[in-house]
């Protein structure tokens, strides 16, 4: 069966690219699981990269599977579409399905996907944290990303480099949501407040004024993650990485 209360909640799953790999053995490998789609994995140069666009795009459909039919056996059929509104491709872009709102994201470590009611706006983003990524903030980062509020917020931190990270999967999420992308400058974007921190350290919603109908939420992930949801609406979230994987291995 569906999980209880699948129209009114937030549902996600994080899994390494090996995990999901091993999840859809018995449903013939994601090649099987994803079809067509498989192929512009060609699209990237390294080993790494391929094995997580696979990841990503088949643990969506493991989680649109699981949320709507209530087993993983439905993966390969549920019906994903993209639109890129820059070049009209239907290749990439955002992923829609006509039951739900849908999200997705990854690194070469991790990949992570989220399904919401239908009339929900969605946006979800994992970033490399600091323990695997000191590096990942570059030269001009701030300059290119934050806002000069935010800025004030990052320098008066005690670990600046971790809220750099929070703003950068908050403002991924956000702009996935609202269907932009990273077309719109995200130096514009202001995602951080004192009130934004303070939930985010208690994995709690934030919903302030300045976030224009949105609600922000940090996602309990791997520590050497992280990772961030935007929403329309601040709905209850329930990880189901567990169950997916217990169903899969079944």
């Amino acid at each position: 069966m569906p999980p209880a209360h699948a129209g009114s909640q937030i549902f996600y799953a994080v899994a390494s690219p090996a995990q999901v790999q091993l999840a859809t053995q018995k449903f013939g490998g994601p090649e099987k699981i994803l079809g067509a789609e498989a192929a512009r994995a060609g699209d990237f140069a390294h080993q790494e990269d391929r094995e997580a666009f696979i990841g990503a795009r088949t643990l969506l459909r493991l989680l649109l599977s699981y949320v709507t039919y209530g087993e993983l056996s439905q993966a390969s059929a549920v019906d994903i579409s993209r639109h890129c509104i820059s070049c009209n491709s239907s290749d990439h872009g955002k992923p829609t399905t006509s039951q739900h709102a849908i999200s997705s994201s990854r690194t070469r470590e991790l990949v992570i996907a989220a399904v919401g009611p239908k009339d929900l706006r969605l946006g979800t983003d994992i970033e490399r944290g600091t323990p695997l990524s000191p590096p990942g903030i570059f030269p001009g980062f701030d300059q290119l990303t934050l806002t000069s509020g935010e800025l004030k917020l990052v320098h008066r931190d005690k670990n600046p480099d971790d809220i750099r990270l929070l703003a950068w999967t908050a403002k991924e999420a956000l702009l996935k949501a609202d269907g932009a992308g990273l077309r719109r400058d995200p130096s514009t974007v202001r995602v951080l407040s004192t009130s934004v921190l303070r939930a985010a350290r208690r994995n709690k919603w934030a919903s302030p004024r300045h976030l224009a109908g949105y609600s922000l939420r940090r996602l309990p992930v791997p520590s050497t993650h992280v990772a961030a949801l935007a929403a329309s609406k601040p709905l209850p979230i329930q990880e189901l990485s567990t169950e997916i994987f217990k169903a899969a291995l079944s």
